[in-house]
């Protein structure tokens, strides 16, 4: 039996993709970029959706935050940049003492996927075709 070994650089993150649920686990190291997080979780939707061609298109942090009086709250902020993804990392490392890092990301399809999946147009010798075709007539008294 392999031994799993604790690595005190990655944190545990629960990933929503748009909004939905259960959340899927993994580890994350700490150093990671924003390319390199969209890349991470690009690759997660491939394996757990292999016919998805969805991409990440943004990743939102659910971030936990206390007001003045001490009331604790969670607010969703965006990862715009690399120094968004290391706030991310202060703030878990601040206020978490148990749970994994709670992100949503969206997603959306490639132009190319989008205009693979378009109806193409047709040429004139094609419609002209399609129209003089004789067609059977329907009758709805038989329906």
């Amino acid at each position: 039996m392999e031994k799993s070994v604790f690595d005190p650089t990655t944190k545990l993150v629960a990933v929503n993709y748009n909004g939905g649920k259960p959340p899927h686990l993994f580890r994350n190291p700490t150093d990671i970029t924003l390319s390199g997080l969209k890349g991470q979780l690009n690759q997660i939707n491939l394996e757990l959706n292999y016919r998805d061609t969805q991409m990440v298109d943004g990743i939102e942090y659910r971030r936990l935050s206390i007001d003045s009086v001490g009331s604790v709250r969670f607010i969703w902020m965006k990862l715009m940049n690399e120094e968004d993804v290391r706030t991310m990392f202060s703030i878990f490392g601040q206020y978490s003492i148990r749970g994994p890092i709670e992100l949503d990301a969206s997603l959306v399809r490639s132009v190319e996927h989008i205009q693979q999946s378009m109806i193409q147009p047709r040429n004139y010798e094609e419609i002209r075709k399609l129209m003089d075709e004789p067609h059977e007539d329907i009758n709805l008294d038989d329906l």
